[in-house]
């Protein structure tokens, strides 16, 4: 019966404080499902891409060399142990027609199983002068649209790639090789840069070698892409690769010069034919002569050309070098690291934004809870009189908690297993090429989730009730007495004090009398206005990365990546170019080498060398400088300055060693003479002298920065086709493009900063609503007293609404600080390794943040006037206490 009674009990309190019920609900509900939500979406993330390389069999690994791949390469690779599928290939650059696009095209086998494409519209090849496009050009062709392809060259030397050039549109894909939208990767023609890729069937392939080669491992079918095992895996497969391929240069080098030889060995018969032939002539009559002079001039003319021809083929045999071997992971996939840095931010993020929300959650639970028991102060005393024990008692208020928490955390997971990751992987959406997001239930997210909810609420019920059961039954019977009046600070300020109107005397008596309360609100207001402001000084951060890193810093405007082993007319054609160019300002040529640094109590980092060729002129294409003072860094001889966060990082200050490791695994050390601002990558910076004197050899000027006045798009695409058909030039990127194409990939994190301040401002809300009730509950007789008295609605509301105000305005101010703490906070936890956010917060974000939560409080006191005018005096009068 007393089981009976007591749910009996429960339920018509529920029902009798569904407000405060509610309140509580709405909080936990709001804490659970933003944790859940923003813990889950980026291993959500990593699933989705991940489940997706596994059903197109993405491959492991890709290898490449410069003279491209023979059969017996083939072999050698099939060789390498844990190999599951070797897959040659074909891939060539080329002009898509009128449209001047430059497509990347690969081959296509229907039996081979690696990098299958997914089918958005149409059908794959199937039979010779067949295309499938890659899925963003559809709006450029339609299905059955004639492509012809072109070239840098002639027709002719195109025609010696592809068995046609004239194909028709079958289909349009999509390729797990390029998840990204918008990049396509390198391109050896043109403005450097790949705008889509295509797919033919391999046999419209007339290549004499293949041009790459995909490889899957075994023992990687069943891990998961981006999980620390699989990198792992990779890592151990890259080595073996490696060493199967140590042989090939030399031997590839050496069948080279040996076709060489035989094609020169015609070139030269052909050459002694003709001359024998012409010598004949030449010994015949006078007359003869002159009948065959054409003959003669025709025989004349071919020799030259044989000659040269022969003079070009020595030379090209002369320059050749050993072929390099490259072997690169799916990393090198246009998108696939970039996807992962954006889940690897989320899950920083939301390691360290949640546990600030659960911390105002249960701050605002404990006083509801606190409140609820002291109301029932009386009925607690009744019970004990009649018998009831503690346990029995307590159950009450450790069941309501209890419901509120478990019922708000149900609600709680299902919205943020769901809506959180759909939300944030919807932004991610217009970066990537994916299926849609695969959804899953995390059951360790869930029990911590609830272990805190309940926390919040149950376990400050069981204090708050343990604490009045302490009391006995006739103390517990009787009202609390009211706290004695006592004289305020302020009142000792009697300058102030008698300048102070009766009201505001009373405003500033009741906010020192309610001590415990004023504090719990400026804790609250200001918890939340922290919550916003970080959630703007996100936004602030990180979109601060891509001008700051491509525009203040890195001053030049374009990149130019040279061939080491590039003949010298080769580089006076380059010089050339590069003076012909009226608008080019100024170029300085760079040794660039990339080694790793390293310490046995941090991960290893890539470092970028960045030698310049003049150390007085580098202020013009890169500013070196300290981030907070601004102050300049200066190159000398006697050290390095490295980049901020590989400072950061490592723990280094000037007078510093920082290790690095180059290629053959041989350690140096570099001392550090300063240290810049920088934000994307690790950067150290020397002189010519100091390289050498650290490396113990001269630096290869293999870079060149470019400052140009034409800052278009369209002469950057026509300079581009100039540079990249030098055959000096490796590879050129322009910072305009580079700084876009990573500001794009930042801008996706607006949504997700997004949330955190709807969130945050959503918890404004319901934290303003709480104490704000709580507030008017406890003084119901007060605030019935002085509506007796003849107050108006009005002014019974602003009474209240007095201190409310003076306490959020308050909050707002002490949140201000709060919030730079908590960005500095977040941004430290969220940072990756290789890249570091702005730490500033711009003052509209301030402003923005202190009106929302003015917003807020202007809502809820919206919400209590119209509660306030509903107030029975008299019933609240008589009510004991």
């Amino acid at each position: 019966m007393k089981k009976r009674a007591l749910w009996k009990d429960i339920f018509r309190e529920i029902r009798h404080t569904k407000a405060r019920f509610i309140s509580i609900f709405a909080i936990i509900m709001l804490g659970v499902s933003f944790f859940s939500g923003i813990k889950s979406a980026g291993p959500d993330m990593l699933d989705t891409a991940g489940t997706f390389y596994q059903e197109t069999r993405l491959m492991d690994l890709k290898v490449q060399t410069s003279y491209g791949l023979t059969e017996d390469n083939i072999d050698l690779l099939s060789d390498v142990p844990g190999i599951d599928e070797v897959q040659p290939g074909y891939s060539a650059d080329v002009f898509s027609g009128n449209n001047a696009l430059i497509l990347k095209v690969h081959s296509y086998d229907s039996d081979k199983p690696l990098n299958q494409y997914s089918m958005i519209e149409g059908r794959l090849p199937e039979d010779s002068g067949e295309i499938v496009l890659d899925d963003k050009l559809a709006g450029k062709y339609a299905l059955g649209d004639k492509i012809t392809f072109s070239g840098a060259g002639t027709d002719a030397e195109l025609s010696n790639n592809f068995e046609t050039l004239n194909y028709t549109v079958v289909g349009f894909v999509r390729s797990p090789q390029f998840i990204e939208k918008s990049t396509r990767g390198t391109s050896g023609i043109g403005k450097g840069t790949a705008d889509a890729f295509a797919a033919i069937p391999e046999s419209d392939f007339k290549l004499p070698v293949y041009t790459e080669a995909y490889l899957s491992f075994k023992d990687t079918t069943g891990v998961k892409a981006y999980s620390p095992e699989y990198e792992g895996l990779i890592e151990q497969h890259t080595k073996a690769v490696e060493q199967a391929m140590s042989s090939v240069p030399e031997a590839r080098l050496a069948e080279m010069r040996a076709e060489g030889e035989k094609e020169l060995s015609s070139g030269r018969g052909k050459v002694a034919a003709a001359e024998k032939q012409l010598a004949d002539l030449k010994r015949q009559p006078e007359g003869v002569q002159q009948e065959q002079a054409a003959n003669m001039k025709a025989i004349a003319d071919g020799l030259v050309s044989a000659k040269a021809e022969l003079a070009a083929g020595e030379q090209k045999l002369a320059e050749l070098g050993l072929p390099k071997v490259y072997v690169t992971d799916r990393s090198a996939n246009p998108g696939y690291a970039e996807y992962k840095d954006n889940a690897d931010r989320l899950s920083a993020i939301a390691s360290a934004f949640p546990v600030f929300f659960f911390l105002i959650a249960a701050l605002v639970s404990l006083t509801t809870m606190t409140r609820m028991v002291e109301e029932h102060r009386l009925q607690i005393g009744t019970l004990k009189a009649l018998g009831y024990g503690n346990r029995d008692i307590m159950a009450k208020f450790l069941v309501y908690g209890t419901l509120a928490s478990l019922t708000a955390s149900v609600a709680g997971l299902a919205l943020g297993f769901t809506m959180f990751p759909t939300i944030i992987y919807n932004a991610y959406s217009s970066l990537y090429n994916l299926p849609d997001l695969i959804k899953s239930f995390y059951p360790s997210y869930s029990i911590i989730s609830i272990i805190v909810a309940l926390i919040c609420t149950t376990l400050t019920a069981w204090i708050a009730a343990r604490v009045e059961l302490r009391s006995n039954a006739s103390v517990l019977m009787r009202p609390k007495a009211p706290k004695s009046g006592q004289r305020i600070l302020l009142e000792r300020v009697t300058f102030v004090w008698k300048r102070l109107s009766f009201v505001q005397k009373v405003t500033a008596r009741n906010l020192f009398r309610y001590k415990q309360r004023m504090f719990m609100t400026v804790f609250g207001v200001a918890g939340c206005t922290a919550l916003i402001l970080t959630g703007f000084g996100l936004k602030d951060s990180i979109g601060s990365i891509a001008p700051q890193q491509f525009g203040t810093i890195m001053k030049y405007d374009a990149l130019v990546a040279l061939h080491e082993d590039a003949s010298a007319d080769v580089r006076d054609a380059y010089e050339q170019l590069i003076t012909g160019e009226s608008t080019i300002t100024g170029s300085l040529s760079v040794a660039q080498e990339t080694m790793k640094a390293h310490s046995s109590a941090v991960n290893d980092q890539d470092v970028h060398m960045f030698i310049p060729a003049s150390v007085d002129a580098i202020s013009d294409y890169v500013e070196l400088r300290d981030r907070v003072s601004g102050e300049k860094r200066t190159l000398s001889d006697e050290g390095a300055i490295i980049s901020e966060k590989l400072a950061k990082l490592y723990g280094l200050e000037p007078g510093d060693q920082l290790n690095v490791v180059d290629k053959d695994n041989e350690t140096f050390k570099i001392k550090v003479a300063g240290i810049t601002e920088n934000y994307v990558m690790h950067y150290v910076y020397m002189t010519p002298v100091y390289y050498s004197s650290i490396f113990g050899q001269e630096p290869a000027f293999n870079t060149e920065l470019l400052n140009y006045t034409m800052h278009d798009k369209a002469w950057e695409d026509k300079f581009g086709e100039k540079l990249t058909a030098n055959e000096g030039v490796a590879a050129v990127s322009f910072s305009s493009s580079v700084g876009t194409a990573f500001d794009d990939t930042m801008k996706s994190m607006d949504v997700v900063t997004l949330v955190l301040i709807v969130s945050a401002a959503a918890l404004a809300f319901v934290v303003l609503y709480n104490l704000t009730n709580i507030n008017v509950s406890e003084r119901i007789r007060e605030l019935s007293t002085i509506k007796v008295l003849g107050f108006y609605d009005k002014e019974v509301t602003l009474y209240i609404y007095r201190e409310n105000m003076l306490l959020s305005l308050l909050g707002i101010v002490a949140g201000s600080g709060l919030g730079i703490i908590l960005h500095s906070f977040v941004l430290n936890t969220a940072e990756l390794d290789a890249t570091m956010f702005a730490p500033i917060i711009k003052w509209p974000s301030y402003v923005y943040a202190a009106l929302l939560t003015l917003l807020f409080s202007g809502i809820v006191m919206a919400f209590m006037h119209i509660k306030l005018k509903r107030i029975h005096m008299i019933e609240a009068l008589k009510s004991v206490e």
